[in-house]
């Protein structure tokens, strides 16, 4: 009997693990929600049965949190490759003298005009879809000897930025018995390039194309929402419905396993918004309710603990009547130290093809949340099947006004109905879970 199961254990061990390429532009030491999604899958996937490698870009970006490569399993190979994008605030940099009109220079205001729009149209030609397509050829190279030598038999690329896509593609063509899953963060067709300015037909039409050519493709395309979802769904009715999945983004319960409410000892309701601060995340309209209610305004503290984007126009919060704080990009670790002292976590989105990832940590905190998010929105369906708070549409002042009023009528006492088994939902082990099934049937004929 010791022999046969000796046997059996000797013949168990010596089953292959399934292996799998994450390729991501973004992963720690990058902070922010950016990295949430593969890092979550780097965790947990090996605890399915898979053997996982990551390829990832030497990137400069906006925001680093190193603590997070502690959370990285020491067996999961992390290979980082060269880029030729320059470093993130020298881009921005660059790009901000190129785009914006020179009220210095002695040339003929039109002729200069005329050149830089020359001059920033070409650049976004050379840099389409994105500028980190200057890490393409360090990826593509990189990704093929890995398939090479590591017998990789899935590729999974997750995007933004959407040059990844091009990767995916290019692995394709070079290895057509790979499975191959395109993992897509936010909408791209119908939300990115309408809303950040890329409104150049040429670009519209090459977004198009690469996103045509990976539904093809892929095996799997992987939506974080039920709204994007439908978007592209509904672009490529001739595939198969069962390419198409939703897994959402979610929250690690165990950086939440020791969160504990600490009071702030101010005196006023503190509201903390922890994220980025950019055009789908305005607080105008926040404050303009705010400021519309002169007699409570005063007993409301707003912490915004996060980065405000380059781009984003610093004087909505002039002249404000409320106290507004103002705490800058800090590690996750800190961020939760944050939702710890906040009586309201504000969740601000305009999109709703899109959920912000701080909406499932949000979620795990436990606190109210006060969205402001379009109605009939994926972020309301959510805050409702949860009973996790308020939410208001972004379009409607005097809706976020009634909010604030009875939030303040409640004296801190709010109700704690929350629907704790819909938001375990969205557990990042349960989603990884659902990732692992899916690589499976990926295989199956």
């Amino acid at each position: 009997m010791f022999a046969a199961r000796s046997s059996a254990i000797a013949e168990t061990k010596s089953v292959a693990r399934h292996k799998v390429l994450l390729v991501s532009c973004y992963f720690p030491p990058a902070g922010g929600i950016q990295v949430q999604r593969a890092l979550s899958i780097a965790r947990y996937l090996p605890q399915h049965g898979f053997d996982v490698f990551i390829l990832t870009a030497r990137a400069a970006v906006p925001t680093s949190d190193p603590e997070l490569l502690k959370l990285i399993p020491k067996d999961v190979e992390v290979h980082r490759t060269w880029t030729l994008e320059p470093p993130f605030y020298l881009r921005k940099k660059l790009w901000s003298r190129v785009s914006k009109p020179d009220s210095s220079s002695t040339a003929r205001p039109g002729l200069m005009a005329r050149a830089k729009t020359i001059l920033a149209r070409k650049i976004k030609q050379l840099l389409s879809p994105d500028p980190q397509i200057l890490w393409y050829p360090f990826a593509v190279r990189r990704a093929s000897k890995l398939i090479r030598r590591r017998g990789i038999q899935t590729v999974l690329v997750t995007a933004p930025p959407f040059s990844s896509f091009l990767i995916a593609n290019t692995l394709k063509r070079r290895f057509p018995e790979i499975h191959l899953i395109a993992d897509i963060r936010d909408e791209w067709i119908e939300y990115i390039l309408k809303e950040f300015g890329f409104r150049d037909a040429d670009m519209a039409a090459r977004a198009a194309q690469i996103e045509r050519a990976t539904v093809e493709s892929c095996d799997r395309i992987v939506n974080v929402s039920a709204t994007s979802l439908q978007s592209i769904r509904s672009r490529y009715p001739e595939q198969p419905g069962e390419k198409f999945a939703l897994i959402p983004n979610g929250y690690d319960p165990a950086s939440f396993s020791a969160f504990q409410p600490r009071p702030h000892n101010t005196g006023r309701l503190v509201i903390a918004y922890v994220g980025t601060i950019y055009k789908p995340s305005s607080p105008k309209a926040f404050l303009d309710a705010l400021d519309g209610l002169p007699q409570l305004c005063s007993a409301f503290e707003t912490r915004f603990v996060g980065r405000v984007a380059e781009e984003f126009d610093r004087r909505i919060f002039d002249d404000r009547k409320s106290l507004l704080r103002f705490t800058g990009f800090v590690p996750q670790k800190d961020a939760i130290r944050s939702m710890e002292e906040a009586d309201i976590l504000l969740l601000l989105w305009a999109d709703r093809f899109n959920i912000p990832g701080k909406l499932f940590e949000y979620l795990a905190a436990g606190k109210p949340i006060l969205a402001l998010c379009p109605s009939g929105s994926d972020v309301e369906r959510i805050i409702q099947e949860t009973a996790s708070g308020w939410y208001a549409d972004t379009e409607d002042p005097i809706a976020i006004q009634r909010v604030l009023t009875d939030i303040h009528a409640l004296q801190r006492k709010f109700p704690q109905n929350r629907n704790w088994e819909a938001i375990r939902r969205y557990e990042r082990p349960n989603l990884v879970a659902e990732y692992a099934q899916l690589i499976r049937d990926c295989g199956r004929p």
